[in-house]
């Protein structure tokens, strides 16, 4: 995966690079207690390339974590711990952001193959999740949607990802990795439209 991530200005300017939405759900109140997964692929407004993994937590499931995600132990049976995984997640990523910079899909930029913008709604939770889970730093940096999405629509009463995501008329199965990864991806795209970049 890339060593790091633009910083995108706040300034209503297009941003043609894809976006990588991720977003991890937990087992658990332990860090790193990673069960799912998701990654989302933007470009331009449109979803590019997704996937989703379970992944073994390595530590009990809360009961009240399962009733707010609803992944249990015997569904994650079998799979690989997230360091494990990892390797596939980050080729998922690479493959994805190489389809997406062709430069068929950039004839119409001057500035040649625009770099990714990784980003997450509540960004310091998932990274910390993920870099305790894989024992390492991210390679990039993970923009946070929250920040963006209170400069962009500051009247909103909250800034959740139902809420922004509902403000935004954007598709989402709450605590779904992957609606959660898309949802963030969709919500950085309509912010940088308008100016409330990373």
């Amino acid at each position: 995966m890339p060593s790091r991530a633009p910083r995108v200005p706040r300034v209503a300017a297009p941003f043609g690079g894809p976006i990588v939405g991720i977003d991890v759900e937990t087992a658990c109140p332990e860090n790193g207690a990673v069960c799912s997964i998701g990654i989302s692929v933007v470009l331009r407004g449109k979803v590019h390339r997704e996937q989703h993994w379970y992944v073994d937590p390595g530590t009990r499931f809360d009961p009240r974590f399962i009733q707010i995600h609803g992944i249990t132990p015997d569904m994650v049976a079998g799979c690989p711990r997230l360091r494990g995984a990892w390797g596939e997640v980050g080729s998922f990523i690479d493959e994805s952001l190489q389809a997406a910079t062709e430069p068929k899909l950039f004839a119409d930029f001057s500035d040649g193959d625009p770099a990714a913008l990784y980003v997450a709604h509540n960004a310091s939770f998932d990274r910390m999740q993920i870099e305790r889970a894989i024992g390492h730093v991210l390679p990039f940096r993970l923009a946070c949607t929250v920040a963006m999405s209170r400069r962009a629509f500051p009247r909103l009463e909250r800034h959740n990802l139902a809420t922004v995501s509902a403000h935004l008329k954007i598709p989402l199965k709450h605590h779904d990795a992957l609606s959660d990864a898309r949802a963030s991806a969709l919500i950085a795209h309509s912010c940088i439209a308008l100016g409330a970049g990373a």
